[in-house]
């Protein structure tokens, strides 16, 4: 019988010839080729570690939260515009709910539970997985 580490690597490798892994991979490749809406997201990212910082010292003025809060919702209209990015974003979400249908079979496997019963392979349960039964 197979280790629970190769039957890892074995669903690793099958995840990889999924459409949802297969979307993100592409979706990445074209992301990071665009090298200026990599440098907004990293830049939106630094700034708002920075202000979290500063903020949770106290050292934040309420007009500073304000002009914080407005620069960051420009920015961020700016990278949801970006094709890029905005389908980097849904690749990723597609691709975790996926991932959660997979890890609800284990979990109801683990519980004793028929997975073609539960854990988002009932009828019941696609709605909550973005449908396609697996």
């Amino acid at each position: 019988m197979a280790s629970v580490y190769e039957l890892a690597r074995e669903l690793g490798k099958e995840l990889m010839n999924t459409p949802e892994v297969e979307q993100l991979l592409q979706a990445k490749k074209v992301y990071e080729a665009d090298t200026e809406i990599v440098r907004l997201v990293k830049e939106y990212g630094e700034m708002q570690q920075d202000f979290e910082i500063r903020f949770a010292a106290g050292k934040t003025t309420e007009e500073e939260q304000k002009a914080f809060t407005e620069e960051m919702q420009k920015r961020g209209e700016v990278i949801k515009a970006n094709e890029a990015a905005a389908n980097l974003f849904a690749a990723e979400s597609k691709f975790n709910q996926f991932i959660s249908s997979v890890f609800s079979i284990v979990t109801a496997t683990l519980a004793g539970d028929d997975p073609s019963q539960t854990g988002g392979c009932s009828p019941d349960c696609c709605a909550s997985c973005g449908g396609g039964c697996h």
